[in-house]
């Protein structure tokens, strides 16, 4: 009997053909007819980041060894359950690492560095004005960046900017030994001194509006916001409070929730936020990083050790 994957999202071209030499491979979405017919049969599931993975799937799933996640945050998928069925769940822990990091140092410095273009000729006076109003308020030795979960991005981020200049502190759960320079406060202090605040905990159940209105309320009306983790995280009706409040601070978004945003979204259109389609991960190294994943797939559905089991 051939060994059966489902591949429910789109991955890098090279990894789904690697794997389709491995095993009978098919690709469709969950919700598609032909999903419904294989789940039976399937041993294997890849998945990405819009495909859950929940003790109902499970239940119609009995032959299911492993489910991969081309990514590093598995908050999608119930991981208790797929303990109580023996289902190996892995993941690419590290795979988009420096291609989070870049896109929040590619934004924040957009962000805090006043630059504007010129568009046409100008007369002199212009030029001035131009010029006068295109002050940068602080330089980098001069800004504090507050990152909050110094795991493997956010302890990326607080090296790469403690190499930049900038006075970096983070809050985590954990005591860190490896710090790259950067310090380690408790929450209250880094929101308070905090010029720019970069989110980077993890997607557990338990920071789920993490940022709320107490949080924002903490923060510096001038600050930089920056969300690259999970949207849920964050209130986005206090993030939306708190900007229209102080026309001074900034968002940048890249994950929302729901995700596509609709039209009820309550940042939509706020001025002084930014946001992006999930794309923080957006690098041709990392996508195919993350499509690895089907060689820990592979290596449960062959009885042996995978590298990155999430346990």
């Amino acid at each position: 009997m051939n060994t059966i994957v489902i591949q429910t999202e789109n991955l890098p071209q090279e990894c789904s053909d690697w794997l389709a030499k491995r095993c009978e491979l098919h690709m469709c979405p969950p919700e598609s007819l032909r999903f419904k017919e294989l789940l039976p049969k399937a041993n294997g599931l890849v998945i990405r980041t819009y495909t859950t993975v929940d003790r109902k799937m499970l239940e119609q799933a009995p032959n299911l060894q492993v489910v991969g996640r081309a990514g590093a945050g598995v908050d999608n998928i119930d991981l208790v359950a797929c303990k109580e069925n023996f289902v190996t769940v892995v993941h690419t822990p590290d795979a988009n690492s420096e291609s989070v990091v870049e896109f929040v140092i590619t934004t924040m410095l957009t962000a805090i560095r006043n630059t504007v273009p010129i568009t046409s000729s100008l007369h002199q006076k212009e030029w001035n004005t131009l010029r006068d109003t295109s002050m940068t308020q602080k330089e980098f030795s001069e800004t504090t960046v507050g990152i909050i979960g110094f795991g493997r991005i956010g302890s990326r981020l607080g090296k790469m900017a403690n190499s930049m200049g900038f006075r970096v502190v983070f809050n985590d759960l954990l005591d860190v030994d490896h710090t790259h320079g950067c310090k380690q406060v408790d929450m209250d202090q880094l929101l308070r001194e905090s010029d720019v605040v970069s989110i980077h905990v993890d997607g557990r159940t338990e920071n789920k509006h993490l940022c709320d209105n107490e949080m924002f309320e903490k923060m510096k009306p001038n600050m930089v916001f920056i969300n690259t983790a999970r949207g849920f995280i964050v209130d986005t009706y206090a993030l939306t409070h708190f900007l229209t409040h102080h026309p001074s601070a900034f968002a940048i978004l890249d994950v929302h929730d729901p995700e596509p945003i609709t039209p009820q979204y309550p940042v939509l259109h706020i001025p002084n936020a930014i946001l992006y389609p999930h794309i923080a991960c957006k690098t041709k190294r990392a996508t195919v990083n993350m499509g690895w994943v089907v060689r820990d797939i592979d290596a449960v559905l062959r009885g042996s050790k995978p590298k990155y089991p999430t346990t």
